[in-house]
């Protein structure tokens, strides 16, 4: 079996006063999530699963569409900010949202509605975990967030933080190999979809996919 897994495309900054947000896609998020699609629908994907939050369902979408699946919603996906009421890409939050960066860099989680990261990665792992106890199909397509992919990729590697992992490109794949012997990465971070074009996909041996 082969999951990719892929974070969703850029979303817009949001700010709320009373709730977490949920923020959509950028125009340009909605480009990359096209772009996915057209890559993607030339290999024979069996299931599409996406985390609850906007961002990675409106990814799921267009490759879903293509492939006329309707993807399965996993909330356990989501990423350790499930509950804030700010989001923006990291480089932007130093600077329009200062205090709120200062308590992420303190480690003041639960103030700014983060899961710890001891919550977080028990939760990301038990799902993780739930795929492979159920496999969807051959090759499955998993939407989902830069840190749920760090924390899966951390754990299938053996390396204790995943903050090591953590710049992974919107809207990029990274394929995990599901084995008998266990899992192995096959890419990291894939983003020839957004200047590629694709008539037919060729596997990494040249023999296609079956």
């Amino acid at each position: 079996m082969e999951i990719l897994l892929v974070r969703h495309g850029e979303p817009v900054t949001a700010f709320s006063e009373t709730e977490p947000v949920d923020p959509e896609l950028t125009a340009r998020g909605h480009w990359q999530a096209e772009c996915l699609a057209a890559w993607l629908a030339h290999e024979p994907i069996d299931y599409v699963v996406a985390s609850s939050k906007r961002r990675a369902i409106e990814t799921a979408t267009p490759l879903a569409n293509r492939l006329g699946l309707e993807p399965e919603i996993i909330p356990d996906l989501v990423e350790i900010d499930r509950n804030a009421k700010i989001y923006a890409p990291p480089p932007l939050l130093k600077e329009r949202f200062p205090e709120y960066y200062e308590s992420i860099q303190k480690g003041e989680f639960e103030r700014i509605g983060w899961d710890s990261f001891e919550v977080f990665r028990a939760r990301v792992r038990g799902a993780w975990q739930a795929l492979l106890d159920r496999p969807r199909g051959e090759r499955v397509v998993v939407a989902c967030h830069g840190g749920t992919i760090g924390v899966i990729l951390s754990h299938v590697l053996e390396i204790q933080s995943h903050t090591l992992l953590d710049a992974t490109p919107f809207a990029s794949i990274t394929r995990l190999v599901v084995e008998e012997g266990g899992v192995r990465v096959r890419s990291l971070h894939e983003i020839a979809h957004f200047d590629g074009v694709r008539e037919r996909a060729v596997g990494p041996e040249g023999e296609g996919f079956a």
